[in-house]
C-alpha cells in the first residue's frame, strides 16, 4: 500500500507532495484527485511542483498511467510554471520521464537525485508576479 502527502502552505507557490511505497490503480487515483485539488486551490497564482519520490516503488502500468493523469492537469494549467522531481532510483527516474514526456511537462521538469540542482531548476523557471 502506497503513502502520499500533499503540502500547498509550507513554501509559498510550491506544490510539495510526496510518494512512498507501492500504489495500485485506486490508490493512484486517489492522489492524484488529492493533487488536482491542490492544484486548483492556487486559485490562478504561480505555482511549481515539487515531487518527493525517493521511497517510491516503481509503478505498475495502470498506476502511473494515472499518476500521468496528475502532470497532464498541470500540464494545462497557465499558473504551472515547471517541477521538480527528487528521486533516488533509475527505475524510478525513467518511468517518470516517461510520463513527464507524454504527459507535456517533461519541458519544464527536472528529474534528478541532486536536491541543490532540483532547486536551481525551480528558481530558473520562476516567473515575476
Amino acid at each position: 500500500m502506497g503513502d502520499w502527502k500533499i503540502d500547498t502552505s509550507s513554501l509559498e507557490g510550491v506544490l510539495w507532495f510526496s510518494l512512498k511505497g507501492t500504489f495500485n490503480r485506486e490508490e493512484m487515483l486517489e492522489f492524484v484527485e488529492a493533487h488536482n485539488h491542490a492544484v486548483d486551490s492556487f486559485a490562478g497564482r504561480t505555482y511549481q511542483v515539487w515531487a518527493d519520490l525517493r521511497e517510491l516503488n516503481p509503478l505498475g502500468p495502470e498506476a502511473a498511467d494515472a499518476m500521468e493523469k496528475a502532470k497532464r492537469y498541470s500540464a494545462a494549467q497557465r499558473n504551472f510554471a515547471g517541477s521538480a522531481v527528487h528521486v533516488s532510483s533509475a527505475t524510478i527516474s525513467l518511468q517518470h520521464q516517461r510520463t513527464s514526456v507524454s504527459s507535456g511537462v517533461m519541458k519544464t521538469e527536472l528529474i534528478s537525485n541532486d536536491e541543490d540542482a532540483l532547486w536551481e531548476h525551480l528558481r530558473s523557471l520562476r516567473r515575476s508576479p
